[in-house]
């Protein structure tokens, strides 16, 4: 069994704030280190499984420098850096089966930690009708792939996301989301345990044939709901988009990695926010 993980930290024990989630913040190394702690405790997991042929990880927030490469063991690979052509689902395509650790929930969920869809400038993502965030997005591509998605972890509203969409998953909450900033947490000791039983109940529903990938039927229609009028404005430049009202625009796209280069270059014309 080939495992690839895309970590991501928003969705880290212990993570609330936006001080903690980049690197000029002044809790950052601090908020690296729960980072770290969540991801041995899923590869710790996951190297006691004989039939775990390989695990790749791929670093997944901000600049994608958050991993600490140092403390990657033995027979672990690590997929480090911004610039990946497929981004947070960089190395899926050579898997098995997808994990998500340290997951957060879509922009716009209430109470949940830290939401937002890739960027700060996307209100709202749809692919074939369905609300989507990170997880959605992302499973849709390793579903396209053949790629199932098979455990994910971060705070309650992540998790409720990706059952909703994801029927036989299986979810680990680190940690219940009061509001944007601030969750109740657990203990260092309980977040570990459960995310460890949480890889061998992944596994044991993967063996039973149980897991299979999130496919959507071509062609894709992606809808991105920016901000401002004013960043439609500028995704208009990308080709195939259609503006859909003030703050929206769309695209028909045959096949899903046609419709997350779609998405992902309305992101990047859209980015920068407007002057008033």
């Amino acid at each position: 069994m080939k495992v690839w993980i895309s970590i991501d930290m928003e969705g880290i024990a212990n993570v609330v704030d936006r001080d903690q989630l980049l690197p000029d913040g002044r809790r950052y190394e601090r908020a690296r280190m729960s980072m770290m702690q969540d991801l041995q405790a899923v590869l710790g997991a996951l190297r006691r499984q004989p039939d775990v042929e390989s695990i790749v990880v791929n670093d997944s927030h901000d600049g994608m420098l958050n991993v600490l490469a140092e403390e990657i063991p033995d027979g672990v690979r690590l997929i480090s850096g911004g610039g990946k052509p497929w981004s947070m689902n960089q190395g899926v395509d050579q898997a098995n089966v997808a994990f998500y650790v340290g997951y957060h929930a879509r922009a716009g969920t209430p109470g949940a930690i830290m939401d937002h869809t890739y960027a700060g400038e996307i209100a709202n993502v749809r692919l074939n009708g369905y609300d989507v965030g990170e997880t959605g997005i992302n499973a849709a591509l390793a579903g396209a792939w053949g790629v199932p998605v098979a455990f994910v972890s971060g705070d309650d509203k992540a998790c409720r996301e990706a059952q909703e969409l994801l029927s036989d998953v299986v979810t680990v909450t680190v940690k219940e989301g009061l509001s944007r900033r601030s969750a109740l947490l657990l203990p260092r000791a309980e977040a570990d345990r459960r995310l460890a039983e949480g890889v061998e109940e992944a596994l044991r529903r993967v063996r039973q044939g149980h897991v299979k990938p999130w496919t959507l039927t071509a062609p894709i229609t992606v809808e991105v709901e920016l901000m401002t009028p004013d960043m439609v404005d500028r995704a208009l430049y990308v080709p195939g988009a259609v503006r859909k009202g003030g703050r929206s625009v769309t695209f028909v796209e045959p096949t899903m990695e046609e419709a997350f280069r779609a998405f992902y270059t309305t992101m990047v014309m859209a980015s920068g926010r407007p002057l008033y």
